[in-house]
C-alpha cells in the first residue's frame, strides 16, 4: 500500500486527465435527464499499466453535476447498466417519499437492465448529492455518487461556482480497488470503509485558476464511505453560508477548519486577496499530519481592487421557516456495539441473540437494543408532530446520523438546519424536527458500513 507520506501524493490527475476543473454538468432545462449505473474502467495515474475496474454514473468518477429548479419538477430517468439491483438516494432533498430511493422501503430495487423514472419537486435551494442506496458499502465504495445543486432563484452574485466533491478510495499496491476487504467485518466494527487515496472532483492535487479580487462560492461534499474530513483553508476570507444546503448567517470558520462528517455539506464564499502569481493551499488533516489536496493559483489578471461589497447571505429556504414547537414527542435513541463497546446482546430478527452470533451475522450495531430495520417502525406519528429523537452515542466510535425526507436541529448548535451531523464518541444531543413529509423514511448512520451492520431503523409520517 502507499506509505501514509504519501496517502494523497500517490495520485496523479485523475480520471479524466490532467486538471479537471469542474464536473460535467447535467441542466434541468433538458426535457428528462438521464443517469446511468455501469461498470468501467479509469485512470487515476499516468504511470499506471492496468486502469482501475469502478462502478459510476454516466461513465464519470464522480457522477455529473446535476441542476434543477427551486420548486419546479425535474425528471430524472435513471437506467440500471449494472449486474446487480440498484437505486439512487437523493441525498437531503425534501421529496416525496416513493422518491427516496430505498429499496425495499420506498420503492422496489431497480434490477439490472431495468429504468426507474425519478420526479424532484425540491422546495429548498442548495448543494446535496445523490448515491445508490443498495448494498451502499459496496457500490459507494466502488464510485456511484455524484453532487446534486437545487439553483436559488436569486443567488448571491460571484465570480465562480465551484464544487469539491471529496473522496476517498482504498488501492492496492498497483492502485487497483481494494475489492477484497469490501464487508469486512474490521471495518463495519470500527470506523468504517477508510481509503489511502483522496481525490477532489475525481482528481488528486488539481491546482483551480483564480484571480485577485475574485469572489468564488465552493460547495464541499464530502462523499466518502466513512472519512472524516478536517480541511484547513488559508485563505483569510473565508465565510460559510450553507450548511446541508440550508442557508446560515455567514460566520468565518475557526482557524480557518471545516469538517465534513460523511454525507455532509457546506457553501462558502471565498474573497480571494492573494496578488498574482500567488497560489493557496487546501489540506486535509489526519491526526498530526496536513496533506494538499487542492490548490487555487492566481493568475496575472487583477479582476477587482478591492472587495466587492455585496451581500453574501443565501436567501431563506423553507425549511428555514419552519418553526419548532416548545411541546416535542421524545424518542430515545441509544447507540449500541462495535468494537471496545459494551453491547453484549441485542434484538435481531426478532429474536435476543448474543453478539457472537450477531457478528457470524455480520450485524454489530443496534439502536435502542435492536439490529437494523424491523416490521414496525421506531416511531409513527401524525404529519405535523414535533419529534425530539434524544440520542446517545454509548460506543467508541463516531456516527455521522442522517435523518431522510426532513431536516432537523441539532440542539447542540440551536438554529441551523441539517440532514445530517455527527456524534462523537460517548456524545449526547437532539436532533428535533417537525416531521411533516408524509412517507417511511429511514434513519441511519452514513458511514455507511454502520448502517449495513445494523445502524439503521425508520419511522413513518402518516
Amino acid at each position: 500500500m502507499p506509505s501514509r507520506r504519501d496517502f494523497i501524493k500517490a495520485g496523479a490527475a485523475g480520471v479524466l486527465g490532467a486538471a479537471l476543473v469542474r464536473p460535467h454538468h447535467l441542466i434541468a432545462s433538458e426535457p428528462a435527464l438521464s443517469l446511468t449505473a455501469s461498470e468501467g474502467r479509469v485512470v487515476f495515474g499516468s504511470d499506471q499499466e492496468n486502469p482501475t475496474r469502478v462502478m459510476y454514473y454516466n461513465q464519470s468518477i464522480p457522477g455529473p453535476l446535476i441542476r434543477i429548479p427551486q420548486g419546479r419538477e425535474s425528471v430524472i430517468r435513471f437506467h440500471n447498466g449494472l449486474d446487480e439491483a440498484s437505486s439512487v438516494h437523493w441525498h437531503g432533498l425534501r421529496i416525496d417519499n416513493a422518491m427516496d430511493g430505498v429499496p425495499d422501503l420506498t420503492q422496489a430495487p431497480v434490477r439490472p437492465g431495468e429504468r426507474f423514472e425519478y420526479r424532484l419537486t425540491p422546495p429548498d435551494a442548495g448543494t446535496y448529492w445523490y448515491h445508490s442506496h443498495m448494498r451502499s458499502w459496496a457500490q459507494l465504495a466502488l464510485g456511484l455518487a455524484g453532487v446534486l445543486i437545487v439553483d436559488e432563484r436569486n443567488p448571491p452574485p460571484v465570480d465562480q461556482d465551484l464544487v469539491f466533491a471529496i473522496d476517498d478510495w482504498r488501492l492496492d499496491r498497483a492502485m487497483q480497488l481494494d475489492t477484497a476487504s469490501l464487508g469486512s467485518m474490521h471495518d463495519w466494527s470500527h470506523a468504517g470503509r477508510l481509503g489511502n487515496f483522496i481525490t477532489v472532483n475525481g482528481n488528486t492535487e488539481t491546482t483551480y485558476p483564480v484571480a485577485s479580487g475574485e469572489r468564488i462560492r465552493l460547495r464541499l461534499v464530502n462523499i466518502a464511505n466513512a472519512r472524516i474530513m478536517n480541511l484547513l483553508f488559508h485563505e483569510p476570507q473565508i465565510s460559510v453560508v450553507a450548511v446541508d444546503g440550508q442557508p446560515v448567517k455567514p460566520y468565518a470558520p475557526g482557524s480557518g477548519r471545516v469538517i465534513l462528517a460523511p454525507g455532509q455539506r457546506t457553501d462558502l464564499i471565498l474573497d480571494m486577496t492573494g496578488a498574482p502569481g500567488d497560489s493557496s493551499i487546501i489540506e486535509l488533516v489526519i491526526g498530526e499530519y496536513a496533506y494538499e489536496i487542492a490548490s487555487f493559483s492566481y493568475g496575472q489578471e487583477v479582476r477587482r481592487e478591492q472587495l466587492p461589497d455585496t451581500s453574501i447571505a443565501l436567501p431563506e429556504n423553507p425549511a428555514n421557516r419552519l418553526r419548532l414547537p416548545d411541546q416535542l414527542q421524545h424518542v430515545p435513541l441509544l447507540m449500541e456495539g462495535g468494537a471496545m463497546g459494551g453491547m453484549r446482546s441485542a434484538t435481531f430478527e426478532g429474536r435476543e441473540m448474543d453478539i457472537r452470533e450477531l457478528v457470524q451475522r455480520n450485524k454489530v450495531w443496534a439502536i435502542n437494543g435492536v439490529v437494523g430495520m424491523t416490521e414496525e417502525p421506531l416511531f409513527r406519528v401524525r404529519r405535523g408532530t414535533a419529534i425530539s429523537l434524544d440520542v446517545v452515542n454509548d460506543n467508541s466510535w463516531p456516527h455521522a446520523m442522517h435523518v431522510h425526507g426532513h431536516h432537523f436541529i441539532d440542539d447542540r448548535n440551536p438554529g441551523t438546519w441539517r440532514d445530517t451531523t455527527l456524534f462523537n464518541r460517548a456524545e449526547r444531543g437532539a436532533m428535533q424536527f417537525i416531521a411533516d413529509n408524509p412517507g417511511k423514511w429511514l434513519i441511519h448512520c452514513h458511514m455507511v458500513e454502520h448502517m449495513a451492520g445494523g445502524m439503521v431503523t425508520w419511522f413513518e409520517v402518516t
